[in-house]
């Protein structure tokens, strides 16, 4: 099983990866909405020449390169990497390569990579590096046989399983403790299933079944959330505890795009199994049981001390960063309880100050991290609405691959694709004046940059780029069934979403006149 979890997270990598890639020039090349270079050189400025400095503060292999070329190798090195790891080579260098080129992504990434997805993956590579044997002396067909779990494999085995605990249930503890009256009052999936980030189809069938059924379903997600993760140190319960999580994350997809989030989750929630689901997957093989022993180097005396006190330091780390997370889901003021603050305060005191100055300093590594996905509930969906015009007379809205826009447009599934471009617009929406980048793209808009237009699509690539451009604001909401008109062929609304202006986010701005650079290559 050990060697099946490596493969899978490499497929997960893969992923990854190659949504990333299509994605890259648009978002961060050269010419992309924020450019890595640019940061790159913000950064130098304020750390200095000593290359130490450097990579202790922003660790990322960009500082040898922030060029075009640069993202691209980074990218082909990591979908390389995966697809050996996926044939059989889930060695701890192969992983640490997969984690080190995932992380200088990131922070080339700025925040088109700053979703809790990404850390996650990066916080699974590092127990997949404890995981792992340090060499690599089996052949890529028994690569395909599964290996038992033995003694040499518990360390990383259970950071897989401890990080899986804390995910989920941090996902349903923030909520809890945020107070946010919508999770108390088992109202939330009234308005999530067209409030989140990116509908698919499916969101808006569901956000009209009755209420009845969204209260229900707030319930039994707090009792997978909170109440199953626990049962799986029951051996008994462990199989069907997992199987519940998995069904979980398949429903999370089936009613949004969350990109390869619920498939790194389903990954890890995999690991609490001691034999793969599928009966053709639990033959073992006796060459892959060898490189899983001393043979390969795995379970030497030294190495096993080693990948233990590793797996300890980062179990350690990760309470403390566990009770940081839910302390700080507690809102703080002269509203809330003096019990609860003086809990939160002595929590605090025990495990999260003795552990601070360890935490700033690996916390631009990014791979311990805590969760806690809608924590307080969107209840009403704002979306900007970009429109571009040559003459100043007609104006054409953008449409976009995956975010609303056209209301006869259905929803669009994505995953495990991650629409980056797309989700940050949710982002500034909710929060305009915190979206710098968004001048930025607006900029790339009128020089018809075609790399920030592949991100749109093709129906957004005019022949010439446009001289006018203006942002509005739109209150969206899912249409009524039998509201409006008539079903389509297909057998769905011909309206599926219903708008209403409420302001304009900025005047129109021409080409001639729009200045977005600041001038000091700080990221925009």
């Amino acid at each position: 099983m050990p060697r099946l979890l490596l493969r899978l997270l490499a497929g997960v990598h893969l992923v990854a990866f190659v949504s990333l890639w299509v994605q890259i020039d648009g978002l961060i090349g050269s010419r992309g909405i924020l450019p890595a270079q640019d940061f790159f050189a913000y950064l130098e400025r304020g750390l200095g020449a000593g290359t130490l400095e450097r990579f202790v503060n922003a660790p990322s292999l960009l500082w040898f390169g922030t060029g075009d070329a640069a993202l691209h190798v980074l990218c082909a090195v990591g979908v390389l990497l995966s697809l050996l790891a996926i044939a059989g080579m889930v060695t701890a260098p192969v992983f640490a390569a997969l984690w080190i080129c995932y992380l200088s992504l990131v922070w080339g990434g700025q925040t088109f990579l700053a979703f809790q997805w990404d850390t996650l993956l990066l916080e699974a590579t590092l127990c997949a590096v404890v995981l792992a044997p340090s060499s690599f002396t089996t052949s890529v067909r028994s690569a395909f046989q599964v290996a038992p779990e033995t003694a040499a494999s518990q360390p990383g085995v259970w950071l897989f399983r401890l990080l899986a605990i804390k995910l989920m249930f941090l996902s349903g503890a923030v909520k809890l403790l945020s107070l946010d009256s919508t999770w108390w009052q088992l109202t939330a999936l009234d308005v999530h299933y067209f409030t989140q980030p990116l509908p698919v189809t499916v969101s808006w069938y569901v956000h009209h079944l009755p209420d009845w059924f969204h209260r229900l379903s707030v319930v039994i997600m707090f009792a997978v959330e909170l109440v199953v993760p626990w049962c799986l140190f029951w051996r008994r319960l462990r199989r069907p505890g997992v199987y519940v999580l998995l069904a979980l994350q398949f429903l999370i997809a089936a009613t949004g795009n969350y990109g390869f989030f619920n498939l790194l989750s389903a990954v890890l929630c995999l690991s609490w199994l001691d034999r793969p689901p599928l009966p053709a997957l639990s033959k073992p093989g006796n060459a892959v049981a060898a490189s899983m022993t001393a043979a390969s180097g795995f379970a030497t005396a030294a190495g096993m001390r080693i990948r233990w006190l590793v797996a300890t330091a980062v179990l350690l780390l990760s309470l403390s960063v566990t009770a940081r997370e839910l302390t700080r889901s507690l809102p703080r003021g002269p509203d809330t309880s003096s019990r609860a603050t003086a809990v939160a305060n002595l929590v605090d005191r025990v495990l999260v100050d003795p552990a601070a100055p360890l935490l700033r300093a690996i916390a631009p590594f990014r791979s311990i991290n805590g969760y806690g996905l809608f924590r307080a509930m969107t209840t009403s969906r704002p979306e900007i609405v970009v429109e571009t015009s040559v003459d100043g007379l007609i104006w054409t809205e953008l449409a976009f691959r995956f975010k609303p826009g056209d209301v006869s447009s259905p929803p669009r599934a994505a995953q495990p694709h991650m629409p980056r471009l797309d989700w940050q617009m949710w982002f500034a929406a909710l929060d305009p004046g915190r979206a710098d980048w968004l001048g930025s793209f607006v900029a790339r808009l009128f020089e018809g940059q075609p790399a920030v237009l592949r991100l749109l699509g093709q129906a957004n690539r005019p022949d010439e780029p446009p001289n006018h451009v203006r942002l509005r604001l739109y209150d969206y909401t899912f249409s009524e069934p039998g509201a409006g008109a008539p079903y389509g062929a297909a057998g769905g609304p011909a309206v599926w979403w219903r708008r209403e202006f409420l302001y304009d986010l900025s005047p129109v701005l021409e080409r001639g006149a729009f200045v977005q650079d600041p001038g000091d290559g700080s990221p925009r």
